[in-house]
């Protein structure tokens, strides 16, 4: 009698543009933690519908071509797992996003542990448009434009939803309300960025894992910035290059030698100007200060300068 397949357990539900990539790929290295490819399969937030929005020229967007559509090909994604993993992870950053994730996951799976990690909500936003702009899925040349056109929009991607991607809060409060503060981790971009081996010593704690020796290799992953070259940079992001690389190689490098080609053919967009950074900083300061209770993290770095 075949056995029943084993459900997806844990999940790195974003946010968008904070490190989930890179924290993914950390992940995937310890040897009780499978995380599934594509690592945003999504299916749980869009099921049989598939991701139907489109980028900002009115093309379905780039995500319509990997997300899963059914249960049987979501499940399937963990076939591979092997024995020893306690956890099998998604790292789909939909899932704080979207209405109802978290009562959503936790009818999937009550047991899961819930991964989030969180960036200053004007470096998200900016962050998202630099790569949209990257992956030409953004027409508009300044970030200032983007913001004004966003209302304005018909069924954008979340990509594109640049305000909208960076409130935080009702999200993180339900899905600690759903699963439980114990069963939530809430990490932040600057502590991945700057202290990586701080950061995943208090992630393997939180999920009863032992560090297994050194820190995993944190690559900076899925960077923004202009190509110099469409091509290759069409060609690194071909998802069937992607899959054909991934059956061949360990993922860790895989990861590292796409990371080293972004390094050389992105051209880095100028910083976000603090003028601007501070305008939209004080939308979110109710959120701001709000975060900093529900998580006990000083964020005052995250509010507007007076």
């Amino acid at each position: 009698m075949p056995t029943e397949p084993r459900l997806p357990n844990l999940f790195l539900v974003g946010a968008q543009k904070s490190g989930t990539t890179t924290l993914a790929v950390m992940l995937s290295q310890h040897p009780e933690i499978y995380m599934c490819q594509p690592k945003e399969p999504g299916y749980l937030a869009f099921g049989a519908a598939g991701y139907r929005a489109l980028d900002g020229y009115g093309r379905p967007a780039a995500a319509s071509s990997w997300v899963v559509a059914s249960r049987a090909e979501y499940l399937d994604l963990f076939q591979d797992a092997p024995a020893q993993a306690r956890y099998l992870g998604d790292a789909s950053t939909w899932y704080l996003s979207e209405p109802g994730m978290a009562a959503r996951l936790h009818n999937f799976n009550a047991e899961a542990r819930i991964l989030i990690i969180l960036r200053q909500p004007a470096d998200r936003a900016y962050s998202a448009w630099c790569h949209a702009r990257r992956d030409n899925e953004e027409p508009y040349e300044q970030f200032a434009q983007a913001l004004q056109a966003e209302p304005e929009r018909k069924n954008p991607s979340h990509l594109l939803r640049y305000r909208e991607m960076s409130h935080y809060l009702a999200p993180v409060r339900d899905y600690i309300k759903q699963f439980g503060r114990d069963r939530v981790h809430i990490m932040f971009y600057e502590d991945l960025r700057d202290r990586p081996e701080s950061l995943w010593r208090g992630c393997c704690n939180f999920l009863g894992l032992e560090t297994t020796g050194r820190t995993p290799a944190a690559h900076r992953q899925n960077r923004s910035g202009l190509p110099r070259s469409r091509t290759l940079h069409r060609l690194v992001r071909s998802p069937r290059i992607k899959r054909a690389a991934r059956r061949l190689l360990p993922l860790p490098f895989v990861s590292w030698t796409k990371e080293r080609i972004d390094q050389s053919n992105l051209r880095r967009l100028p910083p976000l100007p603090r003028a601007q950074r501070n305008a939209l900083s004080r939308e979110f300061s109710a959120e701001i200060e709000g975060l900093m209770n529900v998580t006990n993290r000083n964020l005052r770095e995250w509010l507007p300068d007076e």
